[in-house]
């Protein structure tokens, strides 16, 4: 079976300083790949080029066999991401997860799933509130529900998603990636937990 993930001899520049690579990947189903690496060695870089946000300049990425295309509705079918929050100001914490579930094809259950959603990520007190108005730790777990109102993807790319959250909640966290990888999910996560990693990927690569 051809790996979820794959990365031969990437390399990225940026005003013609090399900030990437080069780098070899390979991330079959259901398997944890632990990004590492000091702030400026190209961990958010390797998320967006894998994200299908900008493309390297040397090398080749392959995400479920074809280029990653953060425009192509496939792609998104098939990969979550999950980096900077994003969200529409007008709409509550449940408006953004049931336009994500319905997006994704739970039509008349998106309800039911988001209220799940809501209550494991701690988020039933705030469900009615904008985004906007929640502290960074709880955006961040709105970001993270994305994971449960949606099937199974087949690719999972976490840039530092402990970030902003405290101990209680980063094991929530390493709770839904080990779940999300025995649904047969790939994973690939850059982090500077050294215990998340430990606990929820089965490799690692150190970028320097």
């Amino acid at each position: 079976m051809e790996p979820v993930l794959t990365a031969d001899g990437v390399v990225q520049r940026y005003g013609g300083r090399r900030v990437l690579g080069p780098i070899d990947l390979r991330l079959e189903a259901g398997g944890g790949l632990a990004v590492r690496g000091a702030n400026g060695s190209g961990k958010s870089t390797l998320v967006r080029i894998v994200a299908g946000r900008e493309a390297p300049d040397e090398g080749g990425v392959r995400v479920c066999g074809k280029p990653p295309r953060e425009a192509d509705l496939e792609f998104r079918r098939d990969v979550f991401v999950l980096d900077e929050a994003v969200f529409y100001p007008d709409l509550t914490v449940r408006e953004h997860l049931e336009l994500a579930a319905i997006g994704h094809g739970a039509g008349g259950g998106a309800a039911d799933l988001v209220g799940r959603a809501v209550e494991r990520c701690r988020l039933a007190g705030h469900a009615d509130m904008a985004p906007g108005r929640l502290s960074k730790g709880l955006q961040q777990l709105m970001m993270l529900a994305g994971l449960l109102v949606r099937p199974p993807a087949r690719l999972a790319v976490l840039d530092e998603p402990e970030r902003h959250l405290d101990g209680d909640a980063r094991d929530l966290l390493a709770v839904l990636v080990e779940e999300a990888r025995e649904q047969g999910t790939a994973v690939l996560l850059a982090t500077h937990d050294d215990a998340l990693a430990e606990r929820v990927c089965d490799a690692r690569t150190d970028l320097s």
